[in-house]
């Protein structure tokens, strides 16, 4: 079939190899960065939701879901990593630690994140203990 199943608007999303801005959960939620904002797209009631604005001084550079899909990690173009939980909308914790853009996030499992970055490093966290 040539004709997409559907087609959503995707202002704001750049144009940009080395960021990861799309991630879809086990949950059937599609994370969409886009500028300074993640929105989710529910596929199942094609409700759509925005779970982060970092400000007008920052940018989304990657989203990646966590296993179960409740838990989105976020990377921001000033080197920030924030996880956010999907069901409640709110951020669980914010890690600093990298001094340039996230471009790429991967979960080991529930509690294990690791984020790559412009700035060489790839920073691996268990959120066990924090």
């Amino acid at each position: 079939n040539k004709v997409p199943a559907k087609v959503l608007d995707a202002p704001g999303l750049y144009d940009d190899y080395y960021l990861n801005l799309i991630d879809w959960s086990m949950t059937n939620l599609l994370a969409v960065g886009l500028s300074n904002s993640v929105y989710l797209w529910n596929a199942g009631n094609s409700k759509v939701v925005r779970l982060v604005d970092v400000g007008n001084e920052d940018m989304i550079t990657s989203t990646n879901f966590n296993p179960t899909g409740n838990t989105l990690a976020v990377g921001t173009h000033s080197g920030e990593v924030q996880l956010w939980d999907c069901v409640k909308q709110t951020l669980l914790h914010t890690y600093e630690g990298h001094t340039a853009r996230v471009g790429s996030l991967a979960w080991n499992n529930l509690n294990i994140v690791a984020s790559g970055s412009r700035d060489k490093n790839i920073l691996v966290r268990d959120l066990r203990t924090h």
